[in-house]
């Protein structure tokens, strides 16, 4: 069903490249339906991306009830959502990042172009061989000024193209790194540019909704997620609720989050921008915020940070070998020894995170705990990290880390009897059980901040509640 926007609407969006659509989709089934409906927007600035994509499992399994995805009615405030100035937003599908002097007489649909997918084992070399360019050609391009270096990265199953004039003359050569980024070396005279394009992808709005019956995967998977918002939406209540152990049958989440297209496909999902779950009877809620520094991070509705200070766990660990005891008997030894943290038994190489920001106070050798970093995070709280099989490349001490910053990988260096962490966490010096020791919550948005953070988190809060009520209106009608 298509609707006809308000003219207020319509006059606000005139001038840019949007088409505000309403779409209505029914999955297969007669008792499981799904709605989607989103409207697109013209080409933004790069969404961050979040490079992780955990593989967390969840003890509750079984079927789930139907979620849905409900359409826009009309056209939101696409400003206030997306945190975007519309009037700067580029009418242009394609942007150099760093625009630079072209031949503007090369046209590419006048050139000749030879295609190859790279394989392994290729080099430059080669493919400039099969491609029927000398090496002088191609040395006179890496020679050449801007980014000719980037050439020599290539990835198996990437394609690469060489474009040639109506003399057979190389003008143009074009790495293809990925769906949105391009790597081109363009003739100029007798010598090449090489520069970097961004595509950049139309943006949509999609709502979800989801009730747990069995299982959260489940439920994110009737909803639609993809495995990077399930797993995103999960580690931004995670603070709060604990997935493996704390999700109840009735449990419900409702989500705003960007979906990205290009050429018509679907190439990949964006930012949450704000959320709810319901555990146990509780509703959290929370909104994406970003600073004028570029710094994004959750909050609630009042500014408070969902995050703690602290990661609980510093790792992605199988099980707990040996707790927190101070009478524990030494596995090795033989004797009574306390035992200060908490060992997880992990892969050997599973990257080791810091747990909180901090300070690096040690790094290396440290008698029966093998190759240890130390962390001092101000406040009277350091932590320990040991029995590691290696450090991050460059670590040092008094390099200042961030929460979550891989600091070093998992081994069974010293006194050890299978490949763990052991992790402490000390205030005052005094070590406290890691798994229960109360943490600090992260700062709050500041009073200064607080006009923004309304001015920004209000309209992506009041589009989930929006579409909240109207989910639990369909489904009272139906």
């Amino acid at each position: 069903m298509l609707r006809q926007f308000p003219g207020t609407h319509i006059a606000a969006l005139a001038g840019i490249t949007a088409l505000v659509g309403v779409t209505l989709l029914v999955s297969p089934g007669s008792n499981q339906s799904q709605t989607t409906k989103a409207f697109n927007v013209a080409p933004v600035s790069p969404v961050p991306q979040d490079s992780q994509t955990s593989t967390q499992q969840y003890s509750q399994a079984g079927m789930v009830s139907p979620a849905r995805t409900l359409a826009y009615a009309d056209a939101p405030d696409l400003q206030s959502l997306l945190g975007i100035n519309l009037a700067a937003v580029p009418q242009a599908q394609t942007s150099a990042t760093q625009p630079e002097p072209r031949d503007e007489n090369i046209q590419e649909n006048e050139l000749e172009w030879r295609r190859f997918t790279i394989e392994r084992g290729d080099s430059l070399s080669s493919l400039f061989t099969d491609a029927g360019v000398s090496h002088q050609e191609m040395y006179r391009i890496l020679n050449g000024e801007g980014k000719p270096d980037e050439l020599s990265r290539l990835r198996a199953g990437r394609e690469i193209e060489f474009g040639f004039d109506d003399d057979g003359k190389l003008s143009m050569v074009v790495l293809h790194n990925s769906r949105t980024t391009k790597l081109k070396a363009v003739r100029q005279d007798e010598s090449f540019h090489t520069h970097e394009e961004m595509r950049e992808p139309r943006v949509e709005l999609a709502y979800a909704t989801g009730d747990i019956q069995t299982s959260y995967i489940l439920a994110a998977n009737r909803a639609g997620l993809g495995t990077k918002v399930r797993n995103k939406l999960s580690r931004i209540f995670g603070w709060r609720i604990d997935f493996s152990r704390d999700l109840r049958k009735g449990d419900r989440f409702g989500v705003l989050y960007e979906k990205q297209y290009l050429d018509g496909e679907m190439i990949g999902h964006g930012r949450i921008l704000a959320a709810t779950f319901t555990n146990k009877g509780k509703t959290y809620s929370a909104a994406l915020y970003t600073d004028a520094n570029g710094n994004s991070d959750y909050y609630t509705p009042e500014g408070e940070s969902l995050r703690k200070a602290f990661l609980r766990t510093p790792l992605q660990y199988q099980r707990v070998s040996s707790h927190f005891d101070m009478n524990r008997r030494h596995p090795i030894l033989n004797r009574v020894r306390p035992h200060e943290g908490t060992d997880f038994a992990a892969s050997p190489g599973t990257p080791v995170k810091a747990s909180g920001d901090g300070r690096i106070t040690y790094v290396g050798r440290d008698g029966g705990y093998g190759k240890t970093v130390r962390i001092d995070h101000g406040n009277e709280v350091s932590t320990v990290y040991s029995h590691l099989r290696s450090y991050r490349r460059g670590l040092r001490r008094g390099e200042t880390v961030q929460q979550g910053d891989v600091i070093a990988y998992v081994g069974m260096s010293g006194l050890a009897t299978g490949p763990h962490l052991h992790y402490e966490y000390r205030v005052s010096g005094r070590p406290r059980n890691p798994l229960h020791v109360s943490l600090p919550d992260a700062e709050p948005i500041p009073e200064d901040q607080m006009a923004q953070f309304r001015a920004q988190t209000n309209p992506r809060l009041a589009r989930l509640s929006e579409e909240d009520n109207s989910f639990q209106i369909a489904l009272a009608e139906e």
